[in-house]
C-alpha cells in the first residue's frame, strides 16, 4: 500500500464493494413490508419483524467487534457476504411468518458483522493521518448506495416480480464476495493471536463512553425521521416532503470529502463543536419549518451537522484505541448508533402525542445542546 495515497487499488475495491452490498441491502428493505404481508403478517406487526434485523445487530456488534480484532477482516467480509446471501435464499423461499422472523434474526446477525468489520477493514488501507477523509468516502458510498438501491428494487420488481428482488440481492453479494477475495489485503494491524481468550474490554471499550453518548444523540435525528417524516409532512401540509432525503443525500456527497479533511488537519476539538452547533440548528430549523424550502434548508444542516460529527467520533474512536482494537471502536460506534435509533422513535412518540412536533424538535435540540458542555468537560479532563 502507498502510505501516502489514499485511492490505491485495494482501497478504491473497498468503496466499490461497499457500493455494492449496500445497494442489495437498500434493494430489499422497502419491500419488506409488502413481502410480510403478502406472506400472512398483520399490517401492524411488520415494522416490528423489520425492526429485528436492526435490534439483533445492536447485540451483536460487541462480539463482531471482538472478531474483527482478532481474525482477518477480509474473510470475516467474505463470511458476512456468505450468510447474505443464505438469508436472501430464505427469504424467497419463506411462506410463513415464523420463518421470515427467523431469517429477519439470521440477517440481523450478518449485518452485524458487516457494519462493525468494514469500517475497521478499510481503515486498514488508508494512512493514520489521512483516516478522517479516507473513512468519509466509505460514508459516501453508503450514501450512493440508498440513492440506487431502491430505484433497482422498484425495477426488479417492475419487470419480474418482488420475489426476484431477493434473487438479484444474492447475486450482487455473490459479486462482494468474489471482489473481495481477489482485495490485495494485508492487515497492517496485528491482530491478537490469543484468539479464543477475551476480556471484556474486546467487547466494550468504556473509554469510549462519552463518544457512544455523543453519536448515540446525533442518530436520535436518524429514528425520529425514519419513522414520522411523512407524517410530519402530512401534519404540515408540506407537499414534496421526500425531497428531504434526496437533497440531504447530494449535500452530503458534496460536504463529507471537506469534512474529512476538516478532521484531519484541525482535530476532533474543530470539528465536534461546530458539528454541534449546525445539528442544533438542523433541529430548530426543521422544527418549526411551515414550507418546504426550509425543509430542504435543514436537510443540508443535517448533512453537515450530523455528517461531519459522526464521522469525526468514528474517525477519533480508532485513533484513541489504535489500529489494533479498531473493530471494538468501530463496534462500539455502532452501539451508539443503533441506540440512537431506538431511543428516537421512542421520544418522539411520547412527545409527539403531547405537544407537537415543534415541541419534539425543540427537545431534540436541548440534548444537542447538552452534548457541547458534556464534551468540554470530558476533553479537559482527558487533557
Amino acid at each position: 500500500m502507498n502510505k501516502n495515497k489514499i485511492f490505491t487499488l485495494p482501497f478504491l475495491m473497498v468503496l466499490f464493494v461497499s457500493v455494492i452490498s449496500g445497494a442489495a441491502s437498500y434493494m430489499v428493505n422497502p419491500i419488506l413490508p409488502a413481502f410480510l404481508v403478502s406472506r400472512g403478517a398483520p399490517m401492524e406487526l411488520t415494522g416490528i419483524i423489520s425492526s429485528l434485523m436492526s435490534l439483533v445487530a445492536l447485540f451483536g456488534r460487541p462480539f463482531s467487534g471482538a472478531a474483527s480484532d482478532r481474525f482477518n477482516k477480509k474473510y470475516l467480509m467474505i463470511l458476512s457476504y456468505a450468510m447474505s446471501i443464505v438469508c436472501l435464499f430464505l427469504y424467497s423461499k419463506a411462506d410463513s411468518v415464523p420463518m421470515i422472523v427467523f431469517v429477519r434474526i439470521l440477517n440481523g446477525i450478518a449485518f452485524s458483522l458487516s457494519g462493525t468489520v468494514s469500517m475497521a477493514f478499510g481503515a486498514d488501507f488508508l494512512p493514520l493521518d489521512r483516516l478522517g477523509e479516507g473513512l468519509s468516502y466509505i460514508g459516501i458510498g453508503t450514501v450512493v448506495s440508498t440513492m440506487i438501491g431502491p430505484q433497482l428494487g422498484d425495477i426488479i420488481d417492475a419487470r419480474f416480480g418482488m420475489e426476484q428482488i431477493f434473487v438479484w440481492a444474492g447475486l450482487l453479494n455473490f459479486l462482494c464476495a468474489v471482489l473481495t477475495y481477489l482485495i490485495p489485503y494485508k492487515p497492517r494491524n496485528t491482530e491478537n493471536k490469543e484468539k479464543f481468550v477475551f476480556r471484556f474490554s474486546d467487547f466494550f471499550a468504556p473509554e469510549l463512553t462519552m463518544y457512544i453518548f455523543l453519536i448515540g444523540m446525533l442518530s436520535v435525528g436518524n429514528g425520529i425521521l425514519l419513522y414520522y417524516l411523512k407524517d410530519f409532512g402530512n401534519s404540515r401540509n408540506i407537499a414534496g416532503i421526500s425531497l428531504f432525503y434526496t437533497v440531504s443525500s447530494i449535500a452530503t456527497v458534496l460536504t463529507k470529502p471537506l469534512t474529512g479533511k476538516w478532521l484531519d488537519r484541525k482535530g476532533m476539538a474543530y470539528t465536534i463543536y461546530p458539528a454541534f452547533l449546525i445539528s442544533i440548528a438542523f433541529a430548530l430549523c426543521f422544527g418549526h419549518a411551515y414550507a418546504l424550502p426550509m425543509v430542504l434548508v435543514a436537510s443540508v444542516l443535517k448533512a453537515v451537522g450530523q455528517g461531519s460529527g459522526s464521522s469525526a467520533i468514528q474517525v477519533d474512536s480508532v485513533r484513541k484505541l489504535g489500529l489494533n482494537r479498531s473493530g471494538v471502536a468501530s463496534g462500539s460506534c455502532y452501539i451508539g448508533m443503533d441506540l440512537g435509533n431506538v431511543l428516537g422513535p421512542a421520544i418522539g412518540a411520547f412527545v409527539i402525542s403531547r405537544s407537537g412536533y415543534g415541541a419534539l424538535f425543540d427537545v431534540y435540540a436541548l440534548l444537542l445542546a447538552l452534548c457541547i458542555p458534556a464534551y468540554y468537560f470530558y476533553s479537559r479532563k482527558r487533557s
